[in-house]
């Protein structure tokens, strides 16, 4: 009698522990931005800095496998290259896939505009961007984002963008981020 009234003491004493960081005195914020990734153009805003040498034996894919990018591009409010600016992203990300369509990616959020200015956000994960649809934890932050918790949802708006609103060469990510603060 002792032994299963233990187990339920130790499963309930679990569950609390992994509980929500959401209670009735968290807050939650939503965004929704536009990161553009320029590339092929006199300043791209993501650059090749590794890549091993047969990497070409391995291209199935957009990215070659064992490539590593450091970007910083900018987060606006619409999809349109010139709509309004409301923050920057810098990380880096690695193709870990030999499929070309995995990444590895690592991408700080920081908010340059409106309620959340100088605040930023992390997330880190796979991003197997031949999905329509990718999610990425948020697993930390700064500033009003401070031990933040949440995810991303991206979708692929364009891949070699290159049109009258989207004049430089490049990639739009939509970003619809939720965020459980504290």
């Amino acid at each position: 009698m002792r032994i299963p009234f233990l187990l339920l003491t130790i499963l309930l004493l679990s569950l609390q522990c992994n509980a929500s960081p959401v209670d009735g005195n968290g807050k939650v914020a939503n965004l929704l931005f536009y990161l553009h990734n320029t590339h092929n153009v006199s300043d791209p805003s993501s650059v090749l800095v590794a890549q091993n040498t047969n990497a070409t034996a391995h291209a199935r894919g957009l990215v070659p496998f064992s490539s590593v990018y450091v970007f910083d591009d900018v987060l606006t409010e619409g999809t349109a290259s010139t709509s309004k600016v409301i923050g920057n992203a810098q990380g880096f990300y690695i193709e870990t896939g030999k499929d070309g369509y995995t990444i590895l990616e690592t991408i700080d959020c920081e908010m340059t505009d409106g309620p959340f200015k100088g605040s930023s956000f992390l997330m880190s994960s796979r991003n197997q961007f031949s999905n329509p649809t990718r999610e990425l934890p948020v697993v930390g932050g700064r500033g009003a984002f401070r031990m933040a918790q949440g995810y991303g949802l991206l979708r692929t708006v364009c891949v070699d963008c290159l049109n009258a609103v989207n004049p430089s060469k490049g990639d739009i990510i939509e970003y619809n981020v939720t965020l459980y603060l504290r």
